[in-house]
């Protein structure tokens, strides 16, 4: 049997930020507008009127914010070089295929490139598809920056790729997949794992406790079945499992960066520096266990506000864990990801860890919803949410998706 060659484009999506200050506007705009992030009654109407009132009272302190980190956000440079070293990491073992396999592959993945993909700034869902048919792509391969899904970060991503893909017919032949969440994989695991050993290492003597802070999500997510905080909370606690911490004792899991006028989750990130202050911890590390790379969460809010915080409450050292960025043992985790999903696709045809993504199944798939993709969120609010989503992203093709949603 002759061999199938198939071009593959990788893009690593996540949610961008502005270039600089000129750009903050626009982008508070885009982000306070989606209404899988800000979930507002009524969204439909009240969506625009809301997200401008937020725009209108925090664009200043916004910029000011930036203006910390040289007036934008480094997450697109970052997430770049993540994809050069992808690339290069790829290229390093077999030039020629993705497949792990040698000589036994009928299908051969050949790598056309790697990409950034960011849902509110550049390079965006239509940049990129389109990129794809230029390069000849025959497929593409969607890599969260997230490593647990949650309807707010990869669920509006793939609904917007899903969208833009269904509203254009120079697409139709595009074959779209997305890897599966990994905040749980062994691999990822052990990676952090190793560095909270290293930094508790350099940590001084006293009463020293671990804050897990993830961003925030509203609480009517959580009751529609959001999966983020359970998928945060089992990385948290393998992480810190491994390394023999003891929730309550050495460990809390909280939340940050809520906004908006709805109900959040708790504790927040501010209320458990407040409460460990007055109870007499001295030292106080932070990892951020929701983000692969830094951006304004954690360069300004955890390393600058958090931390003159914690001065002011009394806490003797604030510290972060480093983040993983480009560094080399985070790209190894990717590239291995990246053969063993094109080797499962080339044995199997079908595998959990790198599904068809199609809106006319039950949603982009995640491997630990192999009947369909509450993990994406793509159809978590069921029929409800596939009309509002619809109708903020003005398209028509509504009636194959919402008997899908129905059913869930």
């Amino acid at each position: 049997m002759a061999k199938v060659t198939k071009r593959i484009w990788i893009a690593l999506y996540n949610m961008g930020g502005p270039d600089g200050q000129d750009d903050v506007g626009p982008f508070l705009s885009s982000l306070f507008n989606d209404p899988d992030l800000l979930d507002i009654p009524m969204g439909r109407f009240l969506q625009s009127f809301v997200a401008g009132k937020i725009i209108g009272k925090r664009l200043e302190e916004v910029k000011k914010r930036y203006m910390h980190m040289g007036g934008g956000s480094p997450q697109l440079r970052i997430t770049q070089a993540v994809a050069t070293a992808l690339a290069a990491s790829l290229k390093s073992v077999n030039p020629q295929t993705l497949n792990e396999l040698r000589g036994e592959s009928q299908t051969e993945f050949i790598l056309a490139g790697v990409s950034p993909l960011m849902r509110y700034s550049e390079p965006r869902a239509t940049a990129v598809l389109h990129k794809c048919i230029q390069e000849k792509a025959d497929e593409l391969w969607l890599l969260s920056q997230y490593p647990h899904c949650a309807r707010a970060t990869t669920g509006t991503s793939l609904r917007e790729i899903a969208l833009e893909k269904s509203s254009d017919a120079a697409l139709k032949n595009l074959t779209i997949r997305s890897f599966a969440g990994y905040g749980d994989e062994p691999a990822f695991i052990d990676l952090w794992t190793e560095r909270l050993r290293n930094h508790l290492q350099t940590l001084p003597a006293g009463r020293r406790h671990l804050l897990i802070s993830a961003h925030n999500l509203p609480l009517s997510y959580v009751a529609e079945g959001d999966p983020y905080p359970m998928q945060i909370r089992r990385t948290a606690q393998e992480v810190t499992r491994r390394l023999g911490l003891e929730e309550g004792r050495d460990w809390t899991l909280c939340w940050q960066s809520a906004v908006g006028p709805v109900k959040w989750m708790s504790p927040t990130t501010e209320g458990s520096i407040e409460a460990l202050a007055a109870q007499g911890v001295e030292h106080i590390w932070v990892w951020p266990a929701a983000f692969v790379s830094d951006h304004i969460e954690t360069l300004v809010e955890i390393d600058l506000e958090y931390a003159e915080m914690a001065k002011d409450r009394g806490i003797k050292t604030f510290s972060r864990v480093k983040n993983l960025d480009a560094d080399f043992d985070f790209i190894s985790f990717l590239a291995a990801l990246v053969r063993r999903g094109a080797t499962d696709l080339e044995r199997h045809g079908r595998t959990l860890l790198l599904r068809d993504f199609t809106e006319d199944a039950a949603g982009p798939y995640c491997s630990s919803q192999p009947a369909g993709c509450l993990c994406a969120n793509y159809f978590l609010s069921g029929a409800a949410g596939i009309t509002r989503g619809t109708a903020c992203a003005k398209i028509t093709r509504t009636s194959s998706l919402r008997g899908a949603g129905s059913e869930k």
